[in-house]
């Protein structure tokens, strides 16, 4: 197996440092406010769950407790999104005459990814593993601002661009047959543009000009698996608020580091019968910290916390008919963030999608490689405006809708899973 190892080796290191290179220039189009629902086409697949266990090393995100049920593998990805951006502030006191239904100018975006893991010990009871992911982000491109035009002659207030990019080296430690424990680093690396107006006398634009600006972050992540019964696993996992630093560029718009949120989740996966797994997951969100949750008085944007649920049904064919093939279906709604108290100053913030329905499929090519895809469809929603959080906004709308197609290989080599194909 020593051959295998190396080969596989110097494949992940040559394509995940491409894969790197490529995705910072893109952003992902998020789906659970700024958060992606999931990382990877095998969670993806089925509504973003996988808390009580990913059978692929992007559980290092999901919950680094599962490393230890992975064995030695290597998951690389990317994700597309078909973003359908929109938003209308006519009606607004302060909205644009202009901005009646506006449509973004909406390009695809790209979501690279990676992972892999080693598994040491008998039961494959020590694993460590890294992996890189864009985890949140978006992109909004309208071609008039949403502030009346005898401000902005609507050259600007139009745009926005922000992508964070995460690296997470990880260990896993199996303490009983039955129970896993995971923690994980969140190195980040945030970038950031906008040509959005600042809350000054006149509405000026921000210093930063849509320059682009970076910004690295830390943070960290638990996770636990409980196996009670053989065909029941119980996840949790707590991710702690990543703190960031200033974008030096945009101080007059955010004065503070644009700091991501905690995150707490719990997952359980059944397996009914032979084959069969139905897995579900329940999260909270906490926007309602930080910048991104500060009164809109304060420059904020005035977030709520979001509670998300992703559940969904996988069926592997190889058990019962020897055939290497495994398909999913799953769902994911997580409450948007975005409300009607605030709507006109998230305009150009368009994350307000709530329902996701998801399908996928993988498909073993020999008993070390083989892929995965999936896809995703994230229905439109629309916020409009009531005007009890600032009077001039109200009647002002914002929404999305996106289409998204992820597709992935895996390698696996020695360890558990290849022993047992």
């Amino acid at each position: 197996m020593q051959p295998i190892f190396k080969f596989s080796s110097r494949i992940f290191t040559g394509l995940f440092t491409a894969i790197l290179a490529l995705g910072l220039g893109s952003v992902a189009e998020a789906s659970n406010g700024l958060r992606t629902i999931s990382s990877g086409p095998v969670s993806l697949g089925i509504g973003g769950a996988g808390v009580a266990g990913d059978p692929t090393s992007n559980t290092i995100i999901i919950n680094p407790a599962g490393m230890n049920d992975v064995g030695n593998q290597t998951d690389l990805s990317f994700t597309v999104a078909l973003p359908n951006t929109r938003m209308g502030s006519s009606l607004a006191p302060a909205g644009n005459p202009d901005a009646v239904f506006v449509n973004g100018n909406d390009d695809a975006l790209l979501l690279p990814g990676g992972s892999i893991v080693f598994s040491f010990m008998d039961n494959n009871k020590l694993s460590f593993g890294v992996g890189a992911f864009f985890t949140a982000g978006f992109s909004v491109d309208f071609p008039v601002s949403r502030f009346n035009k005898a401000i902005t002659n609507n050259l600007y207030d139009r745009s926005g661009r922000y992508g964070n990019l995460k690296m997470t080296p990880a260990a896993s430690y199996r303490i009983l047959d039955n129970l896993s424990f995971g923690v994980g680093v969140d190195i980040n690396y945030a970038f950031f543009q906008t040509d959005s107006v600042v809350l000054a006398p006149g509405f000026p634009e921000t210093a930063g000009t849509n320059r682009t600006d970076s910004a690295l972050g830390i943070g960290g992540r638990f996770g636990l698996i409980y196996k009670p019964i053989k065909r029941l696993s119980i996840g949790v996992t707590y991710v702690t608020r990543q703190i960031f630093q200033k974008f030096d560029r945009y101080t007059d718009l955010i004065n503070t580091g644009l700091d991501l949120p905690q995150e707490v989740a719990f997952g359980l996966a059944f397996q009914p019968f032979e084959g069969a797994k139905l897995l579900t997951d329940f999260r909270w969100i906490n926007w309602s910290s930080g910048f991104i949750g500060r009164d809109l008085a304060l420059g904020g944007l005035q977030w709520r916390d979001q509670y998300v649920f992703a559940g969904g049904f996988e069926y592997n064919f190889d058990p019962k008919f020897d055939l290497p093939l495994a398909i999913r279906m799953g769902y994911n709604y997580g409450r948007s963030p975005i409300t009607p108290a605030n709507a006109f100053r998230n305009l150009t913030i368009p994350l307000t999608i709530e329902h996701h329905l998801t399908a996928g499929m993988s498909m073993d090519l020999n008993k070390h490689i083989g892929a995965d895809i999936a896809y995703i469809h994230e229905f439109g929603n629309t916020v409009t405006d009531n005007g009890t959080g600032n009077p001039t906004g109200r009647g002002s709308f914002v929404g999305a809708s996106a289409n998204a197609f992820s597709i992935g290989i895996h390698g696996r080599w020695g360890g558990k899973k290849a022993a047992s194909d």
